[in-house]
């Protein structure tokens, strides 16, 4: 049995009902832990808990704007606010960068798996993950429906976002997107800003090794004339382009496509909630329309 199956048999009886009895994260694990040994990280168990408070079905809900989990009743559901932590409408400029980030791919057709904004950014993990779905069609309510005959394999990208501030900041953004991007099968770096004088380099760097480089022509200016990022994450699929089509940029360079990782799951923990929502997704054989737009780890 995989944690995740263990975690949703024994949570019930572990979670308080009620929303002003919520328990922090420390004192969780230390239940699971009475429970279920020491086999698994700290990190590990984090990460489920993350996870499993997003699906709008499980037992475990998370407090909004604060720490601590409860026994999810039929009243609670998985908001933004994660995403931002402190700000939940997300009035930042770098909250509206990773709005327009997640909507470059879903209107794509991506689906979008979204990591919360950190104090420091992370060299574990991408600021997003774009997953290619396997072969299907939408249904009338929205949902896209995977296929049940083609190949099910998603494919991954692993996208950074960073601010075009100055060629020494570009440059560490393209390590940092090239440091999070082994585990997946395509690497992209999505600089927000308008420092043109880095191109020349970011297109050397990409054609070295492999990472994609792409450009939204948004400057602070910009980006504060915008909606809130709450705003441009709910938008519907046509005013997100509209909003895009002024923004982005033709690619300074495509992701090379690897069909195995260079790195395992093992090596990069920190990924494994994208992948187990992709596999979740696929294994119900459909992708809501919630989780198509944004997922929150």
């Amino acid at each position: 049995m995989s944690l995740r199956d263990k975690l949703e048999e024994i949570l019930p009886s572990l979670l308080p009902t009620r929303e002003e009895d919520a328990i922090k994260g420390t004192e969780l694990i230390a239940r699971v832990r009475a429970v279920l040994g020491d086999a698994y990280s700290d990190r590990s168990l984090r990460s489920q808990f993350s996870f499993i408070a997003l699906e709008p079905d499980s037992c475990l809900a998370r407090v909004p704007n604060g720490q601590g989990y409860y026994l999810r009743g039929e009243e609670d559901a998985p908001s933004l606010h994660h995403v931002f932590t402190e700000a939940a409408d997300g009035d930042e400029p770098l909250h509206k960068a990773l709005a327009l980030a997640v909507r470059l791919y879903d209107t794509a057709g991506m689906g979008v798996f979204v990591y919360p904004l950190e104090e420091e950014d992370s060299w574990e993990h991408p600021d997003l993950v774009a997953v290619q779905w396997p072969a299907g069609s939408t249904d009338t309510s929205g949902a896209y429906i995977i296929d049940p005959t083609a190949p099910q394999e998603p494919s991954y990208r692993s996208v950074c976002v960073a601010p075009a501030d100055d060629a020494e900041e570009c440059r560490k953004a393209f390590f940092r997107a090239l440091a999070c991007g082994l585990w997946a099968q395509e690497t992209e770096l999505l600089i927000v800003g308008d420092d043109s004088e880095s191109a020349p380099e970011l297109m050397r760097l990409a054609s070295r090794f492999g990472v994609g480089v792409r450009t939204i022509s948004a400057n602070d200016d910009v980006l504060a004339d915008l909606p809130r990022a709450d705003e441009i994450f709910r938008a519907t699929a046509a005013d997100a382009r509209a909003m895009l089509a002024d923004l982005q940029q033709p690619p300074l360079a495509h992701p090379r496509h690897y069909i195995a990782p260079r790195q395992t799951e093992e090596e990069l923990p920190a990924t494994a909630a994208a992948r187990q929502w992709a596999e979740g997704c696929i294994s119900r054989g459909r992708v809501e329309a919630w989780e198509l737009r944004v997922a929150v780890n």
